[in-house]
């Protein structure tokens, strides 16, 4: 259980540094929708 709250959270990092590094370079200032939708399905 532990384990896999561990992973959750290194997966939900890795994905807010994807999502700051495309946030900058391509959308500049535009929101990803899957990274919110895939967020809120993950936190359940």
């Amino acid at each position: 259980m532990v384990r896999s709250i561990f992973v959750r959270v290194q997966w939900l990092e890795a994905l807010y540094l994807c999502r700051a590094i495309f946030h900058e370079v391509v959308f500049k200032g535009g929101s990803l929708s899957f990274f919110q939708n895939y967020k809120m399905n993950i936190e359940r």
